[in-house]
């Protein structure tokens, strides 16, 4: 196995996941929308390497990617894209559009790039997926419930993809990374990221290439390692 297609690739976490899987030999196709100049890097650096720009809001693009996705023939699939805030504002104080929004933005494009994935595994009879979600579903900070709520979607789906598909060789995993400060973060408050980190039983933040090894586990961990959601916290939680 080692054609992967990767949601995300080419800032925070989905980078270093992309740089790590590239060194260790993969095909990536990975995904961006502003992050040209880096996706264009790791284009140069890795032949191995394919940036596709796509814009998950555009029926068209969505359309185009997943033809792309047909021709690559992936083996794995690694749901990390994320687009919006961490921290917006309390609930009570959230619009419904912009929870549809969200979700339509966020989620959507995740199910149907497992679903067209998914319909290729079970042709080939092999298959991984692997869902990039967060430890902050299990101890939430004010202002994240939009985020929070798509990413235990993702979990719960999860849950049906790993029990739907095992028997086809097809595996699904869940990873939760706890907090990394991204450029996804940078709308937070420096005192509040410096009370997270100090919160930490480590002491230390969490790096983005701790995460990566995890991914290779849920790669290669084999047809039995099916349906966990593995938290990358120091026991955090």
């Amino acid at each position: 196995m080692k054609k992967v297609v990767l949601t995300g690739g080419s800032s925070g976490i989905g980078k270093e996941i992309n740089l790590f899987l590239l060194e260790k030999g993969y095909e990536v196709l990975f995904t961006y929308c502003h992050s040209e100049a880096p996706a264009k890097e790791i284009e140069h650096q890795f032949p191995h390497a394919k940036a596709f720009r796509i814009d998950f809001t555009s029926g068209e693009q969505m359309n185009a990617f997943q033809a792309e996705i047909e021709t690559f023939d992936p083996d794995i699939l690694i749901n990390n894209y994320y687009s919006g805030s961490f921290i917006d504002t309390y609930f009570h104080k959230t619009e419904a559009e912009k929870i549809l929004e969200d979700f339509k933005n966020n989620v959507m494009p995740a199910l149907q790039i497992t679903q067209k994935c998914i319909n290729m595994f079970r042709k080939k009879k092999l298959g991984r997926i692997i869902n990039i979600l967060s430890s902050s579903m299990v101890s939430p900070a004010i202002g994240t419930s939009v985020y929070n709520s798509n990413k235990a979607y993702l979990l719960q789906m999860s849950k049906s993809w790993a029990i739907e598909n095992v028997k086809f060789g097809i595996t699904c995993n869940s990873v939760s990374p706890s907090f990394i400060p991204t450029g996804f973060h940078k709308d937070m408050d420096e005192r509040m990221k410096e009370m997270i980190v100090s919160g930490y039983p480590l002491k230390d933040k969490l790096e983005g290439g701790d995460v990566a090894n995890i991914i290779e586990l849920c790669i290669n961990g084999g047809k039995h390692f099916n349906g966990n959601h593995l938290f990358v916290d120091a026991s955090h939680y």
